[in-house]
């Protein structure tokens, strides 16, 4: 099956949701047969290269576009008078979209997948049979930054979440397919069409089996993106308000603040009663499997919060806010702790240091959880069969090759 697919920031480094969810996906579809034309933004010419030598053995083809960072920033200032949202004008560029037009006709695809609201302005008027991934709802992150946000910023979220709210609604007129990694962002749209496909883990119980046995140390950890406003106000505010209470109580623990590029706000925290901010790390693993307890308060954002697959996978005691958990579901209550204000967080810490049987018992829960429902081979399972209707729909005539793989 030919797949035309568009990824606004290059699935590698998978760094973030968007290039995790994209590296992963194009891997799993390789092996389900697919031939995959990537097209995606690069900054320079070494993160192309970078690009194609990671992708290419996964990739049919890999095709690279730049704009110019000043061509960004006139293009979201043509929000004035389109009323587009930032986002999407941020990322198009008509010589883009004449050479997106000129690949679609030579390769003629049979099916089109687009990731995210900020690259389906390119599409929306190609006719082939098309999905969007549009992996959480940007109307109501932005309408999320709006309430918590600085009150300089917050007038530009809220006209930023009210334009995408109306955009996406084109979206789910345009394209025959729209999905969502989590139930919540699917009800705030209200939209038939959508279809919820949580994300997987790379952690799995085969690539644990890579790492001996790691003792365990007197950590708390919260890990993500450290340039990712909701994970910043997640950990300024923890350590401002919760984690004295915790350090008070117990001196020889430390807090790990894990991610790439940490803000100036967070490199600040560093030092600060045992606070240590790791800045990028190499292997995640090795950081997440020596934690004692995952923590992780948000406060804002949208979609699945990969962040906690990812510490329950490594058997690790989970305590998050019910905002972070919105992307979770299936949940029975045993797997994790739910904390929803500073006390209960409070709290949830301290019966777990108390109590490491109860730390076994969530680990033990919360790594079957995840091993149950969250996979990559099922996320592409999931994803391929979204594309079924569209293509049979569309394209009746489908190659008994394209319709093998549907089926499958």
């Amino acid at each position: 099956m030919e797949v035309m697919y568009m990824s606004p920031r290059p699935p590698y480094p998978p760094t973030k949701g968007d290039q995790l969810i994209a590296w992963e996906q194009i891997k799993q579809l390789k092996a389900n047969g697919c031939q995959v034309c990537l097209l995606t933004f690069v900054k320079s010419r070494q993160e192309g290269e970078l690009i194609k030598d990671k992708l290419s053995p996964y990739c049919k083809e890999v095709i690279l576009f730049n704009i110019h960072p000043i061509e960004m920033l006139l293009g979201s200032l043509k929000t004035i008078y389109n009323s587009r949202p930032i986002q999407v004008n941020l990322f198009f560029h008509p010589k883009v979209k004449k050479r997106v037009i000129e690949i679609y006709k030579r390769i003629n695809p049979e099916m089109i997948h687009v990731q995210t609201a900020r690259a389906a302005e390119y599409f929306l008027d190609i006719e082939g049979p098309k999905c969007i991934d549009l992996i959480d709802a940007l109307s109501l992150n932005m309408e999320r930054r709006a309430r918590s946000g600085s009150k300089w910023l917050k007038p530009i979220f809220k006209l930023e979440s009210q334009l995408m709210k109306r955009y996406e609604k084109v979206i789910a007129k345009r394209f025959d397919q729209v999905m969502l990694v989590s139930e919540s962002d699917k009800e705030h749209l209200n939209d038939s069409k959508i279809i919820v496909n949580p994300n997987g883990t790379f952690i799995t119980k085969q690539h644990l089996s890579h790492y001996s046995s790691i003792p365990k140390e007197k950590i708390i950890l919260f890990h993500g993106n450290m340039q990712y406003y909701p994970n910043v106000e997640a950990v300024v505010d923890f350590v401002k308000e919760v984690w004295p209470h915790i350090h008070q109580a117990y001196p020889e623990y430390r807090f790990y603040i894990a991610g790439k590029d940490p803000v100036k706000k967070v490199k600040a925290l560093h030092g600060k009663a045992n606070v240590v901010v790791t800045g990028f790390v190499e292997d995640l693993c090795s950081v997440l499997l020596k934690a004692q307890i995952g923590i992780y308060p948000m406060k804002s954002g949208t979609g699945m919060q990969n962040k906690i697959v990812e510490s329950m996978a490594c058997g690790i005691p989970t305590i998050a806010s019910p905002i972070a958990l919105q992307g979770i579901a299936g949940r029975r209550g045993d797997e994790l702790i739910c904390a929803g204000s500073n006390e209960e967080m409070i709290s949830a810490v301290k019966r777990l240091i108390d109590n490491p049987y109860l730390q076994e018992q969530y680990a033990v829960k919360g790594q079957a959880f995840v091993r149950e429902n969250y996979s990559w081979e099922q996320n592409c399972a999931r994803l391929i069969q979204s594309w079924r209707g569209a293509v049979m729909n569309r394209l009746p005539e489908a190659s008994e090759e394209v319709k093998k793989v549907l089926v499958q």
